[in-house]
């Protein structure tokens, strides 16, 4: 399973920052915000979920905001924009799956050995499709590390999460990204896709929330 985790981790940041070097920062990020409603999805195959009406409504209403940006059709459209919603399939595959190990494995454990294998798989990639990129300097190797640090931080913290929790009541939280990329975007790129990002990014967010709705109801309202 840390083998299957590590190669679809590593799959989606190929996904991911490609489509970074090609599309707006907010669209990405915005776009990769689908991986919710795949968690969702795969929980009833992979975990055995019972997932009802609403959720699964939640779930279209979604997809249909990812579609709505995307736009595919229009002339904005870019093949691209499938790829961070391809990082997302696969980081929502890597969440769930979490979900499969036993409560007595290690969280630390579990990441430690996933990103062994993301890292072969990785290598891999870069034998067969990459190229040699020099550090220019301290400062970018500053970046690389920190972007390393904290990307591993950070994903160790949701996979303790995960593990805490089921992964259909976790993933709508992180919608809330949703307003930082914008903000980052806005600072760090002069970025502002809003034309492009409504009014699907609010059939993405009411979507999550339908989620985190019927999920706390699930309890006491079984089959809905």
């Amino acid at each position: 399973m840390c083998a299957i985790r590590g190669g679809v981790v590593s799959l989606a940041q190929l996904f991911l920052f490609t489509a970074y070097s090609k599309l707006e920062f907010a669209t990405v990020a915005t776009l990769a915000f689908s991986g919710p409603f795949f968690v969702t999805a795969l929980s009833v195959p992979l975990l055995g979920a019972k997932v009802g009406f609403w959720r699964w409504s939640a779930v279209v209403m979604g997809f249909s905001g990812v579609v709505m940006i995307m736009q595919p059709g229009a002339s904005i459209f870019s093949l691209s924009s499938i790829l961070p919603v391809l990082a997302a399939l696969c980081y929502a595959t890597s969440s769930t799956i979490v979900k499969i190990f036993s409560a007595d494995r290690l969280s630390g454990v579990i990441q430690f050995r996933s990103q062994i294998f993301a890292v072969l798989f990785s290598l891999l990639l870069w034998l067969g499709f990459g190229e040699i990129v020099p550090i220019a300097s301290a400062y970018d190797l500053g970046l690389f590390t920190g972007l390393g640090l904290l990307g591993g931080f950070g994903v160790l913290g949701l996979v303790v999460a995960y593990r805490m929790s089921q992964p259909s009541l976790l993933a709508p939280f992180e919608y809330f990204g949703i307003p930082f990329s914008l903000l980052l975007g806005w600072l760090f790129f002069a970025e502002a896709p809003l034309d492009r990002l409504f009014p699907g990014v609010l059939a993405i967010v009411a979507g999550g929330l339908v989620i985190i709705w019927r999920q706390g109801r699930a309890k006491s309202h079984k089959g809905f």
